[in-house]
């Protein structure tokens, strides 16, 4: 198996799973047609060792628009301080807190941590609107990656009314107005961005800070525009990612290969990319 970084790991331990996933995990469940059994920070760190593998685990605070605890920043960090050979931190801040979030950009930097997360649908927010921007600035500022998820959630899906949760703020072309505003800062659109794939597409060509992650969806699952466009002019700004523990490398990387994409490609998008991305030596 070739060495790769999971751009998009949920650390699959009690307190997140039970934690703020708590209100999903039935229906994600349900969706993905098995139960998540909890694993310890040594179990999750073997098993991506075992693959030549690195994670990049997330943390989630949607505190004001669920009302569920985060799995905080400082949580994150403390799982890198136990495997730094093998976790890679991204914190995350709630958007609503204002100068407190902005506070957390900074604060995510000092404890190390490479990136932020954003979840727009389940943390409530369109992240086109300018109440926003000081915290692009400080992720900017502070040479922090934003992480956005895109398109379809799992997230509340099967739920009459989807746990509030609303898909329109997940239109990879919001992230456009961010981008031309911060060229600075790099932009990640989580996950194939169906049902925005061609506009995810346009708004990564056209803008040289803003990268596709590939991670929820198999790759045989993958629509055509995407496999051309990793093949070709976004093979340097594609990156790697599961959603673990929803899928799992292995089925990833065996799926990946009926796409028949070259070996140097896939060696940029499952390594190379991410590595230069994240400052990580080879």
């Amino acid at each position: 198996m070739p060495r790769f970084i999971d751009f998009h790991v949920h650390p699959p331990v009690e307190d997140y799973l039970r934690g703020p996933f708590g209100p999903y995990m039935k229906g994600l469940e349900e969706m993905f047609g098995r139960e998540f059994t909890p694993m310890t920070p040594d179990e999750i760190a073997d098993r991506y060792r075992s693959l030549d593998g690195r994670a990049v685990l997330l943390a989630w605070d949607a505190s004001t628009a669920t009302g569920q605890a985060p799995f905080s920043s400082e949580r994150i960090a403390s799982l890198v301080r136990g495997h730094p050979d093998v976790f890679i931190g991204f914190g995350s801040v709630d958007p609503h807190d204002g100068a407190a979030a902005v506070s957390g950009v900074h604060g995510a930097a000092r404890l190390g941590l490479r990136g932020l997360k954003f979840h727009p649908s389940a943390q409530g927010f369109d992240p086109r609107d300018r109440r926003y921007f000081p915290i692009y600035d400080a992720a900017q500022a502070e040479g922090l990656v934003c992480l956005f998820h895109t398109g379809y959630t799992g997230l509340g899906a099967g739920v009459r009314g989807g746990h509030g949760i609303r898909h329109e703020f997940a239109n990879p072309m919001h992230l456009d107005r961010v981008a031309a505003a911060f060229p600075g800062l790099d932009v990640v659109m989580a996950h194939p961005s169906w049902p925005w794939q061609a506009e995810a597409i346009a708004v990564a060509q056209h803008k040289t800070n803003v990268w596709l992650e590939l991670s929820g969806w198999s790759p045989k699952r993958f629509a055509p525009e995407l496999v051309a466009a990793v093949r070709g002019p976004l093979s340097d700004r594609t990156l790697f990612g599961t959603d673990f523990p929803f899928l799992t490398p292995e089925k990833w990387l065996r799926d990946w290969e009926t796409l028949l994409i070259p070996d140097a490609t896939t060696e940029q998008i499952l390594w190379g990319n991410a590595a230069r991305l994240l400052g990580v030596d080879a």
